[in-house]
């Protein structure tokens, strides 16, 4: 089966280097770092290398890091940590369902219509609004990436929470920033691990309950952390050979697929999207049953809304892009995916959907 959902760091061979770091995790890295033991003090060690390395990776302090064992916590410790009861919570109409529900608790809010490219629409934000920005760097469903340099410099007095969880470290961060999250399957590190990043002199205060100055709940796993890192650092390296040729491929997939299937949507524009992420959505097909025939034909995709697909509603993502929500699949083109699995999976699209069709 060619998997196109991609594997924690099964895209390219370890280096040496990446390997022994690993190996020392794994070895050392069981101890509980704040403690004063001589195995306590290695894991300290790794741990501080570890966050030192991923500091330098995502583009932030290493003391601004905070490690999260359940990434859906991410959004509510770094959106809730800035607000203040009297402020507008700002999101947009395609942002994830952490912050829709962290929106039904906030007094004042207003939701962000975007455009049909998926661009977030500033008409109706006022410069005069205070309070916080939940500002997604690209979503991990369409792949369009919004403006978030651009926004951040026409709307100063902001607060901004920015989401980098979905590829969004393809993307710097902006000049200015509080808080960002990210999510280390983004960059095919290990799942079930998040981090919170709170910039030096943010006004952020911890949101969950807590007896002491601890800004997360410290509840996760050291070689997870480690294993991160080197993932991140291995990824990196990866993506500097591999974004234009990924992008080349999405070009390819797209426009073969626009060509010659009829009623198709694709979502957002390539040019101002990740270069490894395409959303199609079909008239007249159902998403499941075209996943379950691209499965058979030995290729995994996804089906469904990023957000939501567990509850089997149509995608508010593309609903508010005024696409197709019915019919859809989310290819995402990991490093290592190559020119014939593309045009196999072009092939196998266009057969299913014909199937379906005519069934």
């Amino acid at each position: 089966m060619v998997d196109l959902a991609g594997n924690f760091l099964s895209e390219t061979p370890l280096s040496a280097q990446a390997r022994q770091a690993l190996n020392d995790a794994f070895d050392q890295g069981w101890h509980d770092p704040r403690k004063l033991s001589q195995h306590s003090s290695r894991a300290r060690i790794l741990l501080d290398s570890a966050m030192e390395s991923l500091g330098n990776s995502l583009g932030v302090r290493p003391s601004e890091i905070e490690p999260i064992g359940e990434p859906a916590l991410a959004p509510h410790l770094a959106i809730s940590g800035l607000l203040k009861p009297e402020d507008t919570l700002i999101y947009s109409q395609v942002d994830r369902k952490e912050v829709f529900a962290l929106a039904r608790r906030q007094k004042s809010t207003l939701e962000l219509p975007v455009n049909r490219l998926g661009n977030i629409l500033l008409d109706s934000l006022s410069p005069t609004v205070r309070g916080v920005l939940a500002l997604q760097g690209a979503n991990a469903e369409t792949g369009v990436i919004q403006d978030v340099e651009g926004i951040s410099a026409a709307f100063p007095d902001l607060r901004l929470a920015c989401d980098y969880s979905s590829g969004g470290v393809r993307i710097a961060l902006p000049h200015r920033w509080e808080t960002a999250f990210f999510d280390a399957k983004s960059w095919q590190g290990p799942p079930g691990l998040g981090f919170v990043a709170i910039r030096e002199g943010a006004p952020w205060k911890n949101p969950l309950p807590h007896l002491s100055n601890l800004r997360s709940p410290q509840s996760l796993c050291l070689p997870l952390i480690i294993a991160a890192a080197v993932a991140l650092e291995e990824w990196i390296e990866s993506e500097k050979k591999q974004a234009q040729r990924l992008r080349t491929l999405s070009f390819e997939l797209r426009s073969e697929i626009a060509l010659s299937i009829e009623n198709c949507d694709i979502a957002g524009d390539l040019s101002t999207s990740l270069p490894h992420i395409t959303s199609l959505s079909f008239l007249y097909v159902q998403g499941e049953e075209l996943l379950r025939k691209l499965e058979k034909k030995g290729f995994a995709v996804d089906s469904g809304s990023a957000c939501t697909a567990e509850d089997l509603k149509p995608s508010h993502v593309l609903a508010a892009m005024g696409l197709l929500t019915h019919g859809n699949i989310r290819i995402t083109l990991h490093h290592g995916v190559d020119q014939v699995s593309v045009h196999e999976l072009i092939s196998a699209i266009r057969t299913a959907v014909s199937e379906l069709r005519t069934s």
